[in-house]
């Protein structure tokens, strides 16, 4: 039997765990562990016309900041009626009134 000594510096936080290496690595690629900046952009292939670039650069925007706000945690819905989709929009445009 292996016998291992920690060191009383170790112990001080008395929050220390021990686990195999390959675990470790498993919690540390698990989704949405990885910290990269989610940025969307049009794939080079996607040819716009000059004309409608502005919007597509919008777009791209838009999609990278409602995706940072879902991995954030910060969505609603789904919602079971049409009904509950009112009245969720509607708190929100008077809470958004009074800020």
């Amino acid at each position: 039997m292996t016998t291992i000594t920690i060191p009383e510096k170790l112990m001080r936080e008395k929050d220390l765990v021990l686990i195999p290496r390959k675990e470790y690595e498993l919690l540390l690629n698990r989704p949405g562990n990885n910290k990269e900046e989610i940025i969307v952009r049009r794939s080079k292939s996607f040819k716009v016309p000059k004309r409608h670039e502005k919007f597509y650069d919008k777009l791209d925007k838009t999609l990278t900041q409602r995706l940072r706000e879902y991995e954030a945690g910060k969505f609603h819905g789904p919602f079971e009626t049409a009904d509950e989709v009112f009245r969720f929009l509607e708190s929100r445009k008077v809470r958004n009134k009074k800020q």
